[in-house]
């Protein structure tokens, strides 16, 4: 029973907190209930599917420069995230507005969408076309910015302790320690993040939570789809899970 207990609190922490649940494989590649969609209102346009932003082509890896700190660029971001949640302005103010806009550019500034998309298709990245490719980036980073907005919205009591970090060339590892606790009850979530340095930042994109790899798992997922039924069906399951993000 105490295990169940804390397999139940670790789960909503980590969906809670950490990017491999912010990125829950739920939220993108569940199939639509058997209901099907709602219904637009009589009379309404259709809602059309859009990409925010437009992903820039995939940098390459570079060397960083002496002194530079994956681990240093983790705790800054993580800084500024907390500093956010702490702000409680009114639902749908301006306010707010400005705060889930500034979460979303600190999400953006440590996560590496190209390298997660590419890496998570593997062999079915040479198989699509440049447009489909941009098209799925965009897609998916939508869907992981306002998923993580969305799950951290509760504040969870959480602290994150980075440990150290490893660099080679330019890949490193940051080893850190999720502890939280909900009810009374506490738990530790031992999490490794995975970065490249582009451009002038170290950037992630993988992390493993208790030996449980995000992008191993969104590599299992999105080839299964794509086996199974197509690359199309695959892209057209994620903005149905955005349109419902939305």
């Amino acid at each position: 029973m105490q295990l169940a207990s804390r397999s139940n609190l670790r789960r909503s922490v980590l969906t809670s907190v950490s990017l491999i649940a912010c990125f829950g494989l739920a939220l993108i590649c569940a199939p639509a209930q058997a209901a099907g969609p709602k219904k637009a209102a009589k009379g309404a346009p259709p809602k059309a599917n859009k990409v925010e932003e437009t992903p820039p082509v995939a940098a390459a890896p570079s060397t960083p420069p002496p002194g530079s700190s994956p681990m240093a660029d983790l705790k800054k971001s993580n800084a500024a995230l907390r500093k956010l949640f702490q702000k409680q302005p009114p639902s749908w103010s301006p306010e707010q507005d400005a705060k889930r806009s500034e979460m979303r550019k600190i999400v953006s500034g440590f996560l590496d969408f190209e390298e997660l998309a590419h890496r998570s298709l593997t062999r079915h990245w040479d198989g699509i076309e440049p447009k489909q490719r941009t098209e799925f980036v965009g897609v998916l980073r939508d869907l992981i910015e306002r998923n993580y907005i969305k799950q951290v919205h509760g504040q969870p009591n959480y602290e994150i302790h980075f440990l150290k970090e490893a660099i080679t060339g330019s890949e490193a590892t940051v080893n850190a320690t999720l502890d939280a606790s909900n009810d009374g009850k506490k738990v530790a979530v031992q999490m490794e993040y995975k970065l490249l340095y582009k451009g002038d930042r170290w950037l992630v994109y993988d992390v493993i939570t208790d030996e449980q790899s995000m992008l191993e798992n969104y590599r299992a997922e999105f080839n299964k789809i794509i086996t199974k039924e197509s690359f199309d069906a695959l892209l057209k399951r994620m903005k149905k899970r955005l349109e419902k993000a939305e």
